[in-house]
């Protein structure tokens, strides 16, 4: 069954003047248009293949041939094209839009290959590759269409720039900055997201209505979708990759200070490391509760532990080998850590 369906509890976060247009949309008619010829192909993968090769040239991409698919397309005034991949249509071998690209699943399971990896599309979900990323497509049933918005440099200038700039993620930006070589791409998995399908929907009823089609209303709509996505999927996203980082700044921090801690100098850890002190001391401080003083601290109590269990090492060395000269102290850090004197807990584990 078609996958459209409209939320009117969200209609108040479209522009108004849309709101007033979508109302007199029969949105059975839309499915039974979708339903028709308009989403049906019937081309074969050997007659799509030699249609692209009397188009396009092939050129090396990572030791095999990919299809580049030039920037010069019929957008006229338009910031977008739209075209429907549809039903029962063979497949179209890897190739490159220098474009950003926008595919969503409207119905069945829409099968691609990504820069050599193997994707999924299900009804409802999409994907987006930024311009140069290599991507073929695997033939469709008679029960799987998609449709594929292709957007213009000039679209995130116009319609995204604010808001990538708030949002301060690094795909969307990626997506912004078209100068800059990155071959990125995001699978959304948006099958169950009401208010993804119900842009989607607002987006094919505009383009496929000739007698009320608007190109500035789509391009609005298209940017409602992609910010909805940024926001939903990709500050989880930032989130994670914050998490990732700071894991493994202080797997940095607790291996420097298993090998320095009789030093205990938080300015030359942070030297060492290429990060500002006070960084590292909140960074430690949020990720342990503890201070640098306190990790030191640990780090030098149980290498004198290791110390007291297995050599006949002085009380008094072995706190000058931990990096602690004053032996008063060394006594009160030690029972605190430990829960006894130094002499105590050698006596024990020496039984």
């Amino acid at each position: 069954s078609m996958y459209i369906a409209f939320s009117w509890c969200n209609i108040n976060l479209l522009p108004v003047m849309y709101q007033k247009r979508c109302f007199a949309v029969n949105l059975e008619q839309l499915e039974s248009v979708l339903a028709g010829p308009i989403t049906r192909t019937d081309h074969t993968t050997e007659e799509i293949a030699q249609h692209i090769a009397e188009r396009y040239e092939q050129f090396p991409y990572r030791g095999r041939p990919v299809y580049l698919f030039p920037q010069a397309r019929a957008f006229g005034d338009r910031e977008h094209i739209i075209s429907i991949h549809g039903r029962s249509s063979g497949a179209v071998p890897e190739h490159i839009y220098q474009y950003v690209l926008l595919t969503y699943c409207c119905q069945g399971t829409f099968h691609m290959s990504v820069d050599g990896t193997s994707i999924a599309l299900a009804a409802g979900d999409c994907i987006v590759l930024d311009r140069n990323v290599p991507h073929a497509v695997e033939p469709t049933d008679d029960a799987t269409f998609a449709v594929n918005i292709i957007l213009h440099d000039r679209f995130f200038l116009h319609r995204m720039s604010d808001d990538i700039g708030r949002l301060d993620a690094e795909f969307p930006n990626e997506l912004l900055n078209a100068g800059s070589p990155h071959t990125d791409w995001r699978i959304y998995r948006t099958a169950g997201d009401e208010f993804a399908r119900t842009l989607a929907g607002y987006i094919l009823c505009e383009h496929l209505d000739p007698r009320l089609g608007s190109p500035s209303i789509i391009d609005s709509l298209i940017a409602a979708l992609l910010n909805h996505l940024f926001r939903t999927f990709e500050g989880t996203r930032k989130t994670q990759q914050e998490m990732d980082k700071r894991s493994e700044l202080m797997g940095e921090i607790q291996e420097y200070i298993s090998q320095h801690y009789s030093e205990g100098n938080l300015g030359q850890m942070a030297k060492d490391l290429g990060y500002e002190s006070s960084y590292l001391s909140t960074a430690i401080r949020k990720a342990t509760g503890h201070t640098f003083k306190q990790l030191v601290n640990d780090a030098r109590m149980r290498h004198a532990m290791t110390l007291l269990q297995g050599s006949q090492i002085s009380v008094s060395d072995i706190a000058y080998a931990v990096g602690i000269s004053n032996l008063t102290q060394f006594y009160k850090r030690f029972r605190d850590f430990a829960g006894c004197t130094p002499r105590e807990y050698r006596s024990r584990t020496a039984r």
